[in-house]
């Protein structure tokens, strides 16, 4: 695969994981969920890595470009994504932060049913090897994947054919947390 091949791949995943950031960047604070602020963390030190990649592959494939000033808009648009992914965290830093909600954040947080949460799909799950489509986790318990974590590896806005494996980190949207827990063979916490 040559540089541009690997820059290209490079620059969608950043746009996929700095709209994902966002999202749980904003979702951390709704739901006042230190699991999922950790979790943006955690993709902007991605963020990160892929932003020095993208650079270092544009120097590379500016030995080949026979106009390598044009090759700054990508090492611009590296940039622009890793302020996003800086801002997203900056949101979710307000929950690691331990930062008072403000009344309004709270009435939200009241009027939602929904949580936002990281479940672990543990040795045994019932959702292993199976897709979203034959889970059918909207109808069944309310439950929307947001991004499934493999490895250190992220699949964004799965769909319908993403299959579930050992050891996937879901994290998820639900309005019945523990069942999904309970489904991924996660212990559930005593309230």
């Amino acid at each position: 695969m040559n540089e541009f091949e690997q820059i290209r791949g490079c620059l969608v995943e950043m746009k996929d994981l700095s709209s994902l950031m966002i999202d749980l960047a904003f979702s951390s604070v709704l739901y006042n969920s230190e699991d999922i602020a950790e979790e943006v963390y955690l993709l902007e030190e991605k963020m990160d890595d892929l932003t020095v990649y993208v650079k270092k592959l544009a120097l590379r494939a500016a030995k080949h470009e026979g106009d390598p000033e044009s090759l700054l808009s990508i090492i611009d648009l590296a940039d622009i994504n890793e302020r996003i992914s800086d801002a997203a965290y900056a949101i979710a830093d307000i929950v690691l932060r331990d930062i008072e909600p403000h009344p309004i954040i709270r009435k939200i947080m009241e009027d939602t049913e929904e949580e936002l949460g990281r479940v672990t799909v543990r040795p045994g799950s019932v959702l292993i090897g199976k897709t979203l489509a034959q889970l059918k986790l909207p109808s069944k318990i309310g439950t929307r994947i947001l991004a499934i974590k493999r490895g250190d590896r992220y699949i964004y806005n799965p769909g319908k054919d993403d299959r579930i494996e050992e050891g996937d980190v879901l994290i998820a949207v639900s309005s019945d947390m523990n069942k999904l827990k309970e489904l991924a063979g996660e212990e559930i916490e005593e309230e």
